[in-house]
């Protein structure tokens, strides 16, 4: 065998090693980005569970509820093609599409829940920022229109607004419990402001009316008792000078000695 064979067969070698080591490079580089993949969808679906879970029964409407089910059927569409032989992302596919054909034929029109406790109430606003954030980032990612995301947006913020409302109505009840009308009166007038503003479709309008009826009603009330302090202290402050008057009797004891 030749010298020129022989460092051809050495070269054809060093080739395939070196090809094959490549190869073996790009299989592990794609293996790796597929693991960080479906480590980033599976955070992405948990993060939508927990918006979809988070919040008291009925209180996102149909179409927020449509649109977190969507999404979650998405990641796990995308999960599936990740691993195509996945039973866990198959059935939670099938869930997710089953609950959006719910979601579709149920009423637009839920009853609108409120909220009494002051610490779930922080936590649904949180849950909610949350939710407005990622309809931003759906806008952006142009996996719905604008058009929608105004609407998403409203929708939120809306919401937001009318736990704010039902802060302040757990806040008047707990100053009524303590019995401070006056605080209890400031709450009043602040939720009476905030449901104004949402009122643009009158939907607020006899909650507002009822409010503007218990804002006088206070308010009569606490000005018979603020007149009926003054005249209290009145006649505290008269009496205390009654008492800080001098004493002339005994002048008069020595006129008459």
């Amino acid at each position: 065998m030749s010298t020129s064979v022989i460092v051809a067969l050495i070269a054809a070698g060093l080739f395939i090693l070196v090809s094959f080591a490549v190869i073996m490079q790009s299989i592990e580089k794609n293996k790796q980005e597929k693991r960080l993949l479906e480590s980033s969808l599976l955070a992405r679906a948990r993060n939508f569970q927990h918006l979809l879970e988070g919040f008291p029964d009925g209180f996102l409407g149909r179409d927020l509820q449509l649109l977190v089910c969507k999404c979650l059927l998405d990641v796990y569409q995308q999960l599936g093609q990740l691993r195509p032989n996945s039973s866990e992302y198959k059935k939670f596919q099938a869930v997710y599409a089953e609950r959006i054909e719910q979601q579709k034929n149920s009423s637009s029109n839920n009853p609108r829940v409120s909220l009494s406790n002051q610490q779930q109430i922080r936590e649904v606003q949180k849950l909610l920022t949350t939710l407005h954030s990622f309809i931003a980032k759906l806008v952006t990612a142009k996996s719905i229109s604008n058009a929608e995301a105004v609407a998403y947006s409203k929708q939120v913020k809306r919401l937001m607004a009318q736990t704010t409302i039902d802060g302040l109505v757990s806040a008047i009840n707990e100053a009524f419990k303590e019995n401070k009308e006056k605080l209890a009166l400031h709450h009043m007038k602040n939720a009476v402001t905030k449901m104004s503003e949402l009122n643009g479709d009158g939907s607020y309008s006899n909650h507002i009316n009822e409010f503007n009826e218990r804002i006088a009603s206070l308010e009569q009330e606490l000005d018979v008792q603020d007149k009926a302090s003054k005249q209290r202290r009145k006649e505290a402050d008269e009496e205390w000078d009654e008492l800080n008057k001098p004493d002339d009797s005994w002048k008069k004891k020595a006129i008459y000695d």
